[in-house]
C-alpha cells in the first residue's frame, strides 16, 4: 500500500505543479498543456488523501507509557 500512496501522492504533486508550469522555466512549460481549471485544488486533496495509502505509524515508547 505504501508503494500505491507514493504513485497517487506523485500524481497529487504532478496536478499541484502543472497550473504553475507557464510561469516557470521554457522547459517546462510543456508541463501547463496538461492542466485544467481547479486542477492545483484537487491536486491538494488528492496529496492528503494518498496519506491515508501509508499506514499508520507505530506508536512511540512515550513518557507515559506503562
Amino acid at each position: 500500500m505504501k508503494i500505491l500512496g507514493g504513485i497517487v501522492f506523485l500524481i497529487g504533486l504532478f496536478m499541484m505543479v502543472s497550473p504553475q508550469a507557464v510561469l516557470g522555466l521554457q522547459e517546462l512549460r510543456w508541463i501547463a498543456e496538461y492542466s485544467f481549471p481547479g486542477e492545483a485544488f484537487l491536486g491538494a486533496i488528492v496529496c492528503s488523501g494518498s496519506l491515508l495509502l501509508f499506514g499508520k505509524t507505530k506508536e512511540s515508547n512515550s513518557v507515559n507509557s506503562h
